[in-house]
């Protein structure tokens, strides 16, 4: 019997991470993260398996559906190992330690993320997803779970695991610190910047927009950068060349299914390279980041389009990702049940849940929800077909169904109806608000409803623009209001920053990432308001963010804070901009930002010895750090500026 019949629970049930308690039912005896399981591991001289996810993960829920609910696979686990579960947005320190050594070890890696590990938590072996049975030239996790246990249990392989362990570690701590030597190369020169812009011309994809083949990721820190090079440039060729590869980028997604026509807000990533099928998931910071430039690309444009977009997804977060006290939730699952439909054409639950069941439409049901013309209207605009319309689908997982995107132009389908384009406008929002009111009689995705600092602050500096450019107070109240619950809820008696709040309760000493986003959101609040308390609050935190996180040796700024976790192998620096930047990109840029607004040179002085720390790596992979070489352009104009 599992835990869940004989109600029983792991350790997991007095957790507050949405992710974790989602384990707790499990046969598994999961482990927290923390000194109780690595001492269990070294006195029972046992490996230790770490896994990793987080609450919205479509494949952690199969693996753990499949594997780790299953007694008889708990039951070796728990023999042989010690098992700790690991939520990745919690702790995206030890998520990036790992996640590199699987990466290296393989070649790939994602999540869920499963890492072996040695007593004192260096990884020897790891991978992602396995199956319950082989397939698909993948092992079965009982088969991969029995083969590290065999190893470890014998002398001479064991020997080999913990002489791996070493190796893979010294390769991450070279990796994440950059294989920096104490004699710094001095800050980047302009060529820097160039070089980045001529990555991104070349990989650009001229028919769809973004930088990839198929999954297609948004990338905000790539989009961003195109915009300030565009101003960099001062309007030139090649700075008009990135204006247009970023704003045809940001018109294909907003027409893609990657974007919700119906509620706002942007899903996860596209599987397809034309922004069509997504990842149904929506994440908070990807909504932040897109919402802020969709706001940056309609003031530079004046493209009505952006504004719509920022302002529908502006509603979507307040709907359905606002706690009543002003914080911010952090994501909503791709999957919920899905439906079936009944005699009239309308939807009912079936029960089974499955990926994007709660965004996707029959035609049916479009034709039950509309009067004929506007849904022979709407059908047309969105490309609503009898059929479905996924035909880039590769597992036949939206057969019949249709995901909404759009074709053409608001004017094309006008003509095609002989309508007036103001015409099919009105019913093409009436049609949607009409969509909108069906799709809430749907049991909704779930959310993960943890608040975290960094994500939250992300949401503040995107409504701090929203009110600066499109004259809404109301942003700005909403920017204020998550401002105060950070204060309230996530800064303790001694005025330190925790990361994450949940059923009120703060847990998990602030990261680099919480404290530099949440310093760039008092930076744009202030001087979106004028409010002085704000920039006095940056500066305080930015002083904080130097004494804790600052690489006092090297230059650079640390994941984490000195001291913060005694079962880390190392305080990994990160010079990667992701589909966020990298907590040091945004530290450097906040210490330029305290340098123009204060004067004081402590701060321009860590941000060009970030510079300097990073020096090699972006010169062998300009592309790797576009917001870090958009703030070292921002220092060029600064320091320049400051001392004329």
């Amino acid at each position: 019997m599992t835990r869940m019949e004989t109600g029983e629970h792991n350790r997991l049930i007095d957790e507050k991470s949405p992710y974790l308690i989602q384990h707790a039912d499990n046969p598994v005896d999961w482990y927290p993260w923390g000194d109780e399981a690595f001492e269990k591991a070294k006195k029972e001289k046992k490996p230790v398996l770490v896994s990793i996810g987080y609450a919205t993960c479509h494949w952690c829920h199969v693996m753990a559906d499949e594997s780790f609910s299953d007694p008889e696979t708990a039951k070796l686990m728990n023999r042989d190992l010690v098992n700790i579960k690991l939520d990745r947005e919690e702790r995206p320190d030890l998520d990036q330690i790992y996640i590199t050594a699987v990466s290296a070890l393989t070649g790939s890696a994602g999540w869920p993320l499963n890492v072996f590990l040695t007593p004192d938590a260096k990884p020897f072996y790891g991978g992602t997803y396995f199956p319950p049975q082989n397939r698909l030239g993948m092992p079965s996790w009982k088969e991969v779970v029995e083969a590290v246990a065999a190893a470890w249990k014998d002398e001479k392989e064991r020997k080999k695991l913990l002489d791996s362990a070493e190796s893979i570690t010294a390769a991450v701590k070279n990796h994440l610190n950059g294989g920096q030597s104490p004699g710094i190369p001095g800050v980047p020169g302009a060529d820097v910047i160039d070089d980045a812009a001529e990555g991104f011309f070349s990989s650009y994809d001229k028919t769809s927009g973004g930088f990839s083949r198929a999954p297609k990721f948004p990338m905000p820190p790539v989009l961003g950068f195109l915009l300030f090079y565009h101003k960099y440039r001062g309007g030139d060729d090649a700075g008009e060349k990135a204006l247009e590869m970023a704003v045809h980028t940001m018109r294909r997604m907003e027409k893609g299914g990657i974007y919700d026509h119906v509620g706002g807000g942007f899903h996860r990533y596209s599987t397809d390279e034309r922004w069509h099928v997504p990842h149904f998931e929506k994440m908070l910071y990807d909504n932040a980041q897109l919402i802020s430039l969709y706001l940056s690309a309609y003031n530079l444009t004046g493209e009505e389009s952006f504004a719509r977009t920022a302002r529908n997804s502006l509603d979507y977060v307040f709907r359905e990702m606002t706690h009543p006290g002003g914080g911010f939730y952090s994501a909503q699952d791709a999957d919920s049940p899905e439906f079936v439909l009944s005699g009239t054409g309308e939807s009912q639950a079936g029960g089974r849940k499955v990926e994007g069941a709660f965004y996707v439409w029959r035609k049916q049901e479009i034709e039950s929800a509309l009067d004929a013309d506007s849904a022979g209207i709407f059908s047309y605009h969105y490309d609503v077909r009898p059929k479905g319309n996924a035909e880039t689908d590769p597992f036949g997982e939206f057969e019949g169904k249709n995901i909404l995107h759009e074709t053409g132009s608001i004017e094309q389908t006008a003509g095609h109806f002989g309508r007036s384009p103001g015409e099919i406008q009105k019913i093409l929002d009436s049609a949607l608000g009409k969509l909108l009111e069906a799709r809430n009689r749907r049991p909704a995705p779930h959310v993960d409803d943890k608040i975290l600092t960094e994500w939250n602050a992300l949401m503040i500096s995107a409504l701090a623009k929203a009110g600066r450019i499109l004259g809404d107070d109301k942003y700005i109240s909403a920017g204020r209001r998550a401002i105060d619950f950070i204060n309230s809820e996530l800064i303790n008696e001694n005025g330190a920053l925790f990361r994450r709040w949940r059923d009120g309760h703060f847990a998990v000493p602030g990261l680099a990432g919480d404290y530099s986003f949440f310093v760039r959101s008092l930076i744009d609040m202030h001087e979106a308001v004028g409010d002085s308390k704000y920039l006095t609050q940056a500066e305080e935190l930015g002083r904080r963010m130097l004494d804790g996180f600052y690489d006092s040796e090297n230059g650079g700024f640390f994941m984490t804070a000195s001291g913060h976790d005694p079962n880390l192998i190392i305080r990994a620096k990160d010079f990667t901009d992701g589909v966020q930047p990298a907590a040091a990109s945004a530290a450097a840029m906040n210490c330029i930002d305290l340098f123009r607004l204060t004067g004081d040179r402590l701060f321009s002085d860590a941000a060009a010895r970030s510079f300097s720390a990073a020096a090699e790596r972006i010169k062998r992979q300009p592309q790797s750090a576009p917001h870090l070489i958009e703030a070292l352009g921002f220092f060029q104009y600064i320091k320049n500026k400051m001392e004329d």
